[in-house]
C-alpha cells in the first residue's frame, strides 16, 4: 500500500467507480424538479458547472450524498453504488405533472478517477484536456473516437479528476492509464485516502439515522444551501442551521496505539460514558503512520484536543483533530 500511496501524493493513481449510478435527468422541468428534491441550490448553476448535494427524507435524515452536473440540455446526477437505485425509484415517485424523464446511463458509462498531485498531466499525456480547477467543473471530450466527460473531483487531497467513460472504450481506457505507469487504487488505500481527505462514505460514516446538518462544516457548507426554496427535508434542517448546531457532530481523531478500533466502538469522556461513536479508522501516513479516526461526537466534547477515550478492550486515547489531515477541495 506505501509503494501506491507515495504515487498517488507525488504521481497519480486510478480508482475503479463502475458500480457507481449515473442518471441523466431530462426534459423541460428537469432543474425545476430536482431544485425541489436535493438540499443544495441549481439555479446559479451554468452548463459546465456541478454542485455536492444531499438526498434527504422529510426529517433531514440522509438518503444518499451525489453530485448533480449542469448540461446545456440536462443534469447528470452521479450516486454511490448503495443508493443510486432507491434514488432511481424516489425521483420516479415524485414526478408527477412535470415533463421529467430519468434515464439510467450506468449500463452505457462508467466511471473512473484518476486521484493525484500529477493527475492533469497523465490526462495531458492521453491528449485529453483537463478540466477547470474549480470542484465539479467539467466538459466533454474526444479519445479513441468516444466522448468522455471530465469532471474536477478531489477523492484524496491530492486533487482529481473523475472520468465517464463508454463501456465501448473502457478496457482500452483502463490500459492506456496503466501504460502511464499509474498504478490502480485497490480499496483498502482508496479509504485511508478518503479519510485523510475527510470524505464520508454512504453506508459507513452516515445512513438513513444521519442528520445531513451533523455531517461537519466542510461537508454542510458544500453539500447544503440554506438560501435556496423548498426542499425535501428543509423545514427540519432550516430549524437546525437557526438554532446554530446539531447535537453531534462527524470529526476526525487522532488514537493513540497500534491496535485499530472497531468500527462502532464507544467513546467516553469523563462525565459522560456515551460522548461518542466511531464511524472508521484507518493507519494514516498523513500524521506519521498513526491511527486516524472519524465518528460523531457530542458537540460539548468537539473541540479540536479534546481527549476522549474508547471504551476497547484495551482502552485507547482519542484525540480530536482541527481538520482533516489533508482537506479536499469542496
Amino acid at each position: 500500500m506505501s509503494a501506491t500511496y507515495t504515487q498517488v501524493a507525488e504521481y497519480a493513481g486510478w480508482l475503479n467507480l463502475t458500480d457507481w449510478g449515473v442518471l441523466q435527468v431530462r426534459g423541460a422541468d428537469s432543474l425545476r424538479f430536482l431544485q425541489a428534491q436535493i438540499t443544495n441550490d441549481l439555479r446559479p448553476l451554468q452548463p459546465g458547472e456541478g454542485v455536492f448535494t444531499f438526498f434527504c427524507t422529510p426529517t433531514g435524515h440522509v438518503l444518499s450524498d451525489g453530485m448533480v452536473l449542469r448540461t446545456p440540455h440536462e443534469a447528470l446526477l452521479i450516486l454511490p453504488p448503495e443508493t443510486h437505485a432507491s434514488i432511481l425509484a424516489r425521483l420516479n415517485e415524485a414526478i408527477i405533472l412535470d415533463e421529467v424523464e430519468i434515464l439510467p446511463q450506468h449500463d452505457a458509462l462508467g466511471l473512473i478517477s484518476l486521484q493525484g498531485s500529477q493527475a492533469d498531466a497523465v490526462l495531458e499525456e492521453l491528449e485529453l484536456e483537463p478540466p477547470p480547477a474549480e470542484p465539479l467543473r467539467h466538459h466533454m471530450d474526444s479519445w479513441q473516437g468516444a466522448e468522455i466527460r471530465l469532471i474536477r473531483h478531489d477523492r484524496t487531497g491530492f486533487g482529481g479528476v473523475d472520468l465517464l467513460v463508454p463501456y465501448a472504450v473502457m478496457e482500452q481506457f483502463q490500459t492506456a492509464l496503466v501504460a502511464t505507469a499509474c498504478l490502480q487504487i485497490e480499496e483498502p488505500l482508496a479509504e485511508v485516502l478518503r479519510y485523510e481527505a475527510g470524505i464520508p462514505r454512504w453506508g459507513v460514516d452516515m445512513d438513513s439515522r444521519t442528520l445531513a446538518a451533523e455531517m461537519g462544516e466542510p461537508i454542510v457548507r458544500s453539500h447544503i444551501s440554506y438560501t435556496k426554496g423548498c426542499y425535501v427535508g428543509q423545514e427540519v434542517l432550516m430549524r437546525i442551521y437557526a438554532r446554530g448546531h446539531t447535537n453531534r457532530t462527524w470529526v476526525p481523531l487522532r488514537v493513540e496505539g497500534d491496535t485499530l478500533p472497531p468500527r462502532g466502538a464507544t467513546l467516553g469522556a469523563e462525565d459522560r460514558p456515551d460522548a461518542g461513536v466511531l464511524t472508521g479508522a484507518v493507519r494514516s501516513p498523513a500524521i506519521g503512520d498513526a491511527i486516524l479516526a472519524w465518528g460523531f461526537v457530542r458537540n460539548a466534547y468537539t473541540q479540536p484536543g479534546t481527549t476522549l477515550t474508547l471504551q476497547t478492550e484495551p482502552p485507547a486515547h482519542a484525540t480530536v483533530l482541527p481538520h482533516a489531515p489533508r482537506p479536499a477541495a469542496r
